[in-house]
C-alpha cells in the first residue's frame, strides 16, 4: 500500500480488473477505466470502537448499538450478525432503540466502518448470547449477571479477565454452532444481557514502524464507462470488493447510487456559489432524471480468504461513487481525444442539452 501498509488476504484489486476486462475490450473506443481504494474505519492510530449490547426481552434478542443508519442498511446487517452467530430465526432478533441514552457508544458514521467495526462488536455479543443459549440446553442455569467481554480482531477475552474460547471456522459464515432450539433456548435467558467491545489498534500518520497498519482494510472497485456512438453513457459496470456481501440487496442500491452520483459530478451537476452561498435551487442541480439512466451492472468480487472479523465483511460506502468520474472522463478521452479537466465536463451531449445555474 501506499503507506507501507501490508495488504490482507482479501484484497481483491486484481479481481476486479479481471470481473470488467471482458467490457472494456469488447468497447474500444468507446470505454474506459477507473479504479479506487476505500478505507473501513476511522484508523491512523485514533480510538475507534465498536460496541454492542445484546439483552433478551419477551423472548427476543433486542440489539442495542448506538450507530447511524443514513441508509446504508447497517442495521438489518447486524440482524443478520446475530442471525448467523446464533442460528435464531428472523422473528426473535430485533433493533433497540439505537440513542447513546440507551445504547453503548458505537461511534459515528463516517469512513464506511459500521458494517465491520460495529458489526464484529455485535457478532462479539451475539457469541456470547449463543454460548448461553448452548449451556441452557446443556442444562446449565442462565447468567445471573451482564456477560462482557472485548476483542482487538486476534485476541478475545471476558472483562474479568478470562480467556474466550472461539474455534476459528466459527469465524466463517455456514461454519458456525447453534443450539438445537434457538427460540425455546433464549426463552431461559429473559433479561439477561451480553455486551462486546472491538477495537483493533491502529498506528498513527507517520509512525515509525515497518509496515504501519493505518486503518483495518480497504475495500477496492474498478468501473468501467461505456459510450455509444453519440457519446452518451449506455453502460457501467462496476465491480466491487466489499469483503463479504452480507446484504446483497444493499450493496446493490449502493452501487448504483453511487454510480450514478458519480455521473452528476462528471457531467450534469453544477453547483454555483457566491460568497460560499449556494446560488442553484435542488432542482436546477442538473441530477440525473430517471429516463437517463444507463445500465448499471453491480459486480460483487470475493475471495476464497476473508477477514477474520464481521464475517469478512468490510462494507461499501462512498467507494460506490469514487472512480466512476475518472472512468466517465477516460471514457470521453478515448472517444475523442480530448482531456476535460472540469466537473462538470464541458463539451459533452449531457453539457450541450443542460447548462444550469
Amino acid at each position: 500500500m501506499p503507506n507501507g501498509q501490508i495488504a490482507d488476504c482479501s484484497t481483491a484489486l486484481k479481481e476486479t480488473l479481471l470481473e470488467v476486462k471482458d467490457a472494456y475490450y469488447a468497447h474500444p473506443g468507446h470505454a474506459c477505466i477507473a479504479c479506487a481504494m476505500k478505507n473501513a474505519g476511522v484508523g491512523v492510530g485514533l480510538p475507534d470502537a465498536g460496541r454492542c449490547k445484546i439483552r433478551v426481552e419477551n423472548g427476543v434478542a433486542v440489539v442495542y448499538a448506538a450507530t447511524s443508519d443514513i441508509g446504508q442498511g447497517c442495521n438489518t446487517v447486524f440482524l443478520q450478525d446475530v442471525a448467523e452467530a446464533c442460528g435464531l430465526p428472523l422473528h426473535c432478533i430485533a433493533n433497540g432503540e439505537c440513542s447513546t441514552e440507551n445504547a453503548p457508544d458505537s461511534g459515528t458514521t463516517p469512513g464506511s466502518r459500521q458494517t465491520v467495526v460495529t458489526g464484529e462488536a455485535v457478532r462479539g455479543a451475539a457469541f456470547l448470547l449463543r454460548d448461553a443459549m448452548l449451556d441452557i440446553e446443556a442444562g446449565k442455569s442462565a447468567p445471573a449477571a451482564p456477560v462482557n467481554a472485548h476483542g482487538d480482531g486476534v485476541k478475545i477475552e471476558y472483562d474479568d479477565g478470562r480467556a474466550y474460547q472461539l474455534h476459528t471456522q466459527e469465524l466463517v459464515a455456514g461454519q458456525g454452532m447453534h443450539p438445537q432450539n434457538p427460540a425455546a433456548a433464549i426463552k431461559a435467558l429473559e433479561g439477561c444481557e451480553f455486551g462486546y467491545v472491538y477495537l483493533e489498534p491502529t498506528d498513527k500518520l507517520g509512525a515509525d514502524v515497518p509496515n504501519p497498519k493505518s486503518h483495518i482494510c480497504y475495500g477496492f472497485a474498478t468501473h468501467v464507462v461505456i459510450l455509444d456512438d453519440d457519446g452518451r453513457v449506455s453502460e457501467v459496470y462496476a465491480a466491487h470488493d466489499s469483503g463479504k456481501v452480507v446484504n446483497p440487496i444493499s450493496i446493490h442500491g449502493q452501487i448504483e447510487g453511487g454510480v450514478l452520483m458519480g455521473m452528476g459530478y462528471a457531467l450534469t451537476e453544477a453547483w454555483p456559489l457566491k460568497d460560499c452561498v449556494p446560488q442553484a435551487r435542488y432542482g436546477t442541480l442538473g441530477l440525473f432524471r430517471a429516463p437517463e439512466i444507463p445500465d448499471i451492472h453491480a459486480i460483487y468480487v470475493e475471495k476464497d480468504e476473508l477477514l477474520p472479523v464481521a464475517y469478512g465483511g468490510k462494507g461499501i460506502g462512498e467507494i460506490a461513487t469514487i472512480p466512476t468520474a475518472p472512468a466517465v472522463q477516460n471514457a470521453y478521452r478515448a472517444f475523442d481525444g480530448k482531456l476535460r479537466p472540469d466537473l462538470p465536463m464541458v463539451d459533452t451531449p449531457y453539457s450541450r442539452v443542460r447548462h444550469r445555474g
